[in-house]
């Protein structure tokens, strides 16, 4: 089963050097830290419910303990770090001119399946269409091309942005033999 994370976990935990590169330590020490910036008890607050002295910790970004605390379940682990540093390396798609996962856009995406959307063969190749609420009826597609390109990572689910406004969703699909 491919895995599918919630948020840029490296950012939750404040993070922005070389990813797979940060040491395990560093790790801990920036787990110990976001944990008191997030804790609403602990954090030293001024006037606006920023952090005293501008720390850049998680809870200017909003993060909760729980963030946090999934983070690290992820980072601290070598062979979860592993995966989703994998995982991380494809996000979001090629159409969204963005190498890597930025932002934690993935959370709260509607789930849709392969087969709520129309498949027609177009220039002999199949091309999936779906209308989306912006009023866009082709709005999102999908490519023969993008579907083959996920089943190559080992992903059975592709993210996809509608052509018409800023919504994405992420599609499910099975590959059928034969």
């Amino acid at each position: 089963m491919t895995p599918s994370y919630s948020k840029e976990y490296y950012r939750v935990l404040g993070l922005e050097a070389a990813k797979s590169k940060v040491p395990a330590e560093e790790v801990r020490k920036a787990y110990r830290h976001a944990l008191l910036s997030a804790h609403p008890d602990k954090a030293k607050k001024e006037g606006g419910g920023k952090l005293a002295g501008g720390n850049k910790g998680p809870q200017k970004e909003g993060y909760t303990i729980d963030d946090v605390k999934e983070a690290f379940a992820v980072l601290g682990d070598k062979e979860e770090r592993g995966k989703y540093d994998r995982w991380l390396a494809v996000q979001p798609s090629e159409r969204s001119g963005q190498s890597a996962l930025t932002a934690d856009f993935v959370l709260g995406l509607e789930v849709l399946d392969l087969a709520d959307f129309e498949g027609v063969e177009e220039e002999g190749s199949m091309l999936w269409t779906r209308g989306c609420r912006c009023g866009d009826d082709e709005g999102f597609r999908i490519t023969e091309e993008e579907l083959e390109g996920a089943v190559g990572r080992g992903e059975k689910e592709v993210l996809v942005g509608c052509l018409g406004c800023s919504l994405w969703v992420r599609v499910g699909f099975e590959v059928e033999e034969g």
